[in-house]
């Protein structure tokens, strides 16, 4: 009985994923390589002196870290990865990222940022093509799924 009133108090407090507040984010930290609402392969990064100036780093890490949670939970559930044992690797390093923490130099915390929003990407990508979910991502040219 008590583990169901756990899962019970976990539903209470689940809120869905603010997908446009994700791609937002995305557009925040890749800027013009990555159109809104798409996935596909990452334009050559161009070398900038200073970091893109983004408000809430913390906020943005969190958004990538909700998003990467539900995406994970769907593939799992469908049983993608049994499916299509490519995907496996990419929800370990997306797992793997969401433990780690963010840096508190701007620098670093813009690449894990950007390694958030990338692993978002690429498993939104992957399992819309293994059918897992619909309707996150308009194009889709990413290599590996």
């Amino acid at each position: 009985m008590q583990g169901y009133q756990q899962v019970l108090e976990k539903m209470r407090g689940w809120t869905p994923v603010d997908w446009d507040s994700v791609f937002d984010g995305l557009d925040t930290i890749f800027g013009d390589e990555v159109s809104h609402h798409a996935v596909g392969a990452l334009r050559p990064r161009k070398c900038s002196v200073a970091a893109p100036d983004y408000e809430a780093p913390v906020e943005l890490a969190q958004r990538f870290r909700v998003a990467i949670t539900q995406l994970v939970h769907r593939g799992r559930r469908d049983e993608v990865e049994r499916k299509h044992p490519d995907v496996t690797g990419l929800i370990e390093r997306a797992r793997a990222l969401q433990s780690e923490r963010l840096p508190a130099d701007p620098r670093q915390a813009l690449g894990f940022l950007r390694r958030l929003g990338e692993v978002t990407l690429e498993l939104a990508d992957c399992l819309e093509k293994a059918g897992s979910v619909t309707g996150l991502v308009e194009t889709s040219v990413v290599i590996g799924c």
